[in-house]
């Protein structure tokens, strides 16, 4: 290994470090940047690297910017709020169904508003939920993961349910439909294991029932969205999703879909705070641009560069070699054991960095020569690894290390070993089920997606 790889190593680890441990209390962006800026100061990724790596992701950063800050603008509304509640009566006083309503629930927030914003929003809202039905530690674990690792794995039939999936789209060039034909079923059957999975660790600890009188406490007055919201809100929501089929038919990046959405709905509860105080209308808008993070662009950016930088030290040549092998393997084992790879490299540097290296490490593999089956499996499964194998240890989702902040903030702390006694089997079980869809649909369906001349080229 020459002096440039050495560095290349040296400043991945470093940012690694920097992103999990924080130090001085620096943001998600500012640790990829320092990294980024590692590396164009050492030179093992040039000025044009940076420039095709922000080429690369601006349609994720953005797309992400704009669902978190439509998120965030249901939330002040009290959207969120109102389907909790809506959820706790539906349920009827027995805990059973509690957990999987708010499964579900959570489950449809992740979809429709992408994983982070489902962990942020509804975390804090399961956890008032659950204190307000005096639950204790163990009664409180069951609704807790459902919360975190159910949002995690929902992430996926949908390109914006995640940001890494519509990093993928755009890298790859193929559409939302696309996406959806794929990983639609990949995600029911995932979500349906997941419930069933989570609800078997912790079928004891589950209550048999709760008051449902306690619950109405939960309903504040000014806190629930009022009706005209309510019905402004589900007709935008149903328009973006409109809106992401004929911008994926016309090309059009998904980012100008959802960002339009979220600036029509910002201003509509603008204009709902026309009657309030300015100086109050003035603190609402300070807090909701406080939720949004708008450090993603940097951190997405910084982190594209960092892993490029990694090409001296010949990863990709090592991921290569590994996806290969993998690909040789009869029948699902080569879509499970891809999946697996992609799995453990999350796990222990983090799903965003791996995600860059899977894509990279395909369009190597691709280059070299490979079919569109192959190459479909590769895609896929890169997906799959990084929003479903996160989940064996807490720092391989960004995701699941807010989930985990956001209740210690809130005084609740998960114990490590609770985690991984849950993560670790979740996740090998969630990957082997969604990896089973994945070769049915290639190998029996023949679903295929089309290898373009241009992906190869940029």
């Amino acid at each position: 290994m020459d002096y440039s790889g050495i560095i290349s190593l040296a400043i991945f680890a470093a940012t690694l470090y920097f992103m999990v441990k924080r130090p001085f209390g620096i943001s998600l962006g500012l640790a990829a940047g320092i990294g980024a800026a590692l590396s164009l100061i050492f030179g093992t990724v040039s000025l044009a690297d940076a420039f095709k790596a922000l080429v690369d992701i601006w349609d994720a950063a953005l797309a992400f910017i704009g669902i978190v800050l439509f998120s965030v603008t249901l939330d002040a509304m009290g959207f969120f709020r109102w389907a909790a509640i809506k959820v706790i009566r539906m349920a009827g006083g027995s805990g059973l169904r509690l957990y999987f309503y708010i499964s579900l629930l959570t489950a449809c927030v992740s979809i429709l508003f992408a994983n982070d914003s489902a962990i942020l929003i509804l975390t804090p809202i399961v956890l008032e939920i659950i204190s307000q039905l005096k639950m204790n530690y163990d009664q409180r674990l069951a609704y807790l993961f459902s919360a975190g690792l159910i949002a995690d794995t929902a992430a996926m039939p949908l390109i914006t349910s995640n940001p890494v999936n519509i990093v993928s789209a755009d890298y790859f060039r193929y559409t939302f439909i696309d996406h959806a034909i794929f990983m639609g079923p990949i995600a029911a059957a995932t979500v349906v294991s997941s419930l069933l999975i989570v609800y078997a660790f912790f079928r004891r600890r589950i209550p048999k029932h709760y008051s449902v009188d306690s619950v109405e406490q939960l309903n504040t007055a000014g806190l629930m969205i009022a009706p005209v919201l309510l019905k402004i809100s589900l007709a935008t929501l149903v328009a973006i999703n409109v809106g992401y089929i004929a911008a994926s038919l016309s090309r059009i990046p998904v980012s100008i879909v959802i960002c339009s959405g979220a600036l029509f709905l910002l201003s509509v509860y603008a204009l709902s705070l026309s009657r309030i105080r300015s100086s109050r209308r003035t603190q609402e808008f300070k807090q909701l641009a406080k939720e949004v993070n708008w450090d993603i662009i940097l951190f997405m950016t910084s982190i594209f560069l960092v892993v490029q930088g990694l090409r001296r030290v010949g990863v990709l040549d090592f991921f290569a070699g590994l996806f290969s092998k993998a690909l040789s393997f009869p029948c699902f084992l080569s879509v499970f054991t891809s999946s697996m790879i992609v799995t453990m490299g999350a796990s222990i540097m983090n799903n965003w960095p791996m995600t860059i290296l899977g894509l990279l490490t395909i369009k190597h593999v691709t280059n070299s020569g490979l079919d569109s089956k192959g190459f479909t499996r590769l895609v896929f499964s890169n997906i799959i690894g990084n929003n479903l194998g996160p989940h064996f240890f807490p720092l391989g989702s960004l995701a699941i290390i807010m989930w985990i902040e956001t209740m210690r903030r809130k005084g609740v702390t998960i114990r490590l070993k609770d985690y991984l006694r849950v993560g670790s089997i979740l996740s090998i079980l969630e990957v082997m089920v969604a990896s089973m869809i994945l070769w049915l649909e290639v190998d029996f369906l023949n679903m295929s997606l089309n290898i373009q001349p241009e992906i190869l080229e940029h």
